[in-house]
């Protein structure tokens, strides 16, 4: 896990009723650099006033030019991001995924912040995961009671492609089990019946996450959520 910049938590596909977060090295290769010394000061200081794009652009051509410095900064980022999991307390009964210098992890815990004068920041708040492959969908209810869905690798064509399909369809099968609502088994039953039978409007159809066949592309998918939603229930105490 350590040794990865991207990981995902193979012990953990599916979580709900949860309070899931996202935590974010600020400014992560910068911070690294500063502590670790891995660029003069005098660079360090030029970067810092850089607008945001400019300051990535920079950092990018130092690591294109010098390979060395790339994975010194590398074993940085992940050096600073082991020590906040130790400092947290955080481990594989609590991690869902790495992605570079952002840790996605369940807990309702106060986090320590500050790793050796590195600063990490709280980005996102969610209420259930969902992994597939290397799809990773969130769920969230906002002040309204309102479900919304955000997915991390999975291409923004795909996002918009899905708004009005599997998007929605996820939606409401999250929505029940998050209110523990046994009419889910009616619904999902339905919705199999409808989508074998081609009764969905077309863009349910459309593959989800990979490039694949008309129709059958999705069956993984939703052989998947019928799975997550029986043990779900099962463990239901109705």
């Amino acid at each position: 896990m350590h040794d990865k910049m991207l990981w995902f938590n193979e012990k953990i596909q599916y979580i709900f009723h949860a309070n899931i977060v996202e935590w974010d090295m600020e400014k992560a290769s910068l911070s690294v650099c500063e502590r670790y010394n891995l660029l003069p000061k005098e660079e360090i200081i030029r970067m810092k006033s850089l607008p945001k794009l400019e300051r990535e652009k920079a950092m990018g051509m130092h690591q294109r030019g010098n390979k060395e410095f790339s994975n010194q900064l590398l074993s940085g980022i992940r050096e600073v991001r082991r020590k906040f999991l130790e400092a947290n307390e955080l481990d594989e009964s609590n991690i869902l995924s790495l992605h570079n210098d952002a840790i996605i992890f369940n807990s309702r815990k106060e986090i320590i912040s500050n790793i050796d004068g590195i600063n990490f920041h709280h980005d996102n708040t969610w209420d259930a995961y969902i992994r597939y492959g290397r799809a990773e969908i969130f769920y969230k209810i906002d002040e309204l009671g309102n479900g919304s869905l955000e997915f991390k690798n999975v291409g923004q064509d795909k996002i918009q492609e899905h708004t009005f399909g599997l998007n929605r369809y996820l939606t409401k099968v999250i929505d029940y089990i998050e209110n523990y609502d046994i009419n889910i088994l009616k619904y999902m039953k339905k919705f199999q019946k409808q989508y074998l039978q081609d009764k969905l409007p077309e863009y349910y159809y459309s593959a989800f996450t990979k490039i694949g066949d008309f129709k059958t592309s999705n069956l993984e998918f939703f052989a998947l959520i019928a799975n997550i939603v029986v043990q779900e229930v099962n463990s239901w105490k109705l």
